[in-house]
């Protein structure tokens, strides 16, 4: 183990959720709002074709939560509001780098790319579940 204890919390690889939730940057805002409801997460990976060219959160849409209601907005494209070119993770970055890049950052979540591809999600939530994790001992 390195002498900073990185590697006892793991890598991102191992906490992320693979598969995250998705949407097209043409995708309605009303139409992700819903998606994200039913699904109870609070990200979608927003793509142009196969390209990641955004991330909608919950605090996207927390900003327009009294316009919401009017047809106009929840019409228009997620690209509109959603945060563009989202800062990602790799999936061997320690679980210590990804949670402290969360925390500077002031963001929620971070899309795992490996190479060019889009392997997973990894949110605040995984951190502090990772994080917990070693301080409680596994299967606390």
């Amino acid at each position: 183990m390195r002498p900073d204890g990185q590697e006892r919390y793991g890598q991102v690889r191992d906490w992320m959720t693979r598969a995250p939730a998705t949407v097209d940057d043409g995708c309605p805002i009303g139409v992700a709002l819903s998606r994200m409801r039913s699904a109870e997460i609070r990200h979608l990976l927003v793509f142009d074709g196969d390209r990641l060219v955004g991330i909608l959160s919950n605090r996207d849409l927390g900003r327009l939560a009294g316009a919401l209601g009017r047809d106009p907005l929840a019409s228009e494209p997620v690209r509109r509001i959603m945060t563009e070119n989202p800062i990602t993770a790799a999936p061997e970055m320690p679980v210590t780098q990804a949670a402290r890049l969360l925390l500077e950052s002031r963001i929620g979540a971070l899309p795992v790319r490996d190479d060019d591809a889009i392997v997973g999600i990894f949110t605040l939530s995984d951190a502090l579940e990772a994080l917990l994790s070693m301080v409680e001992g596994p299967g606390a």
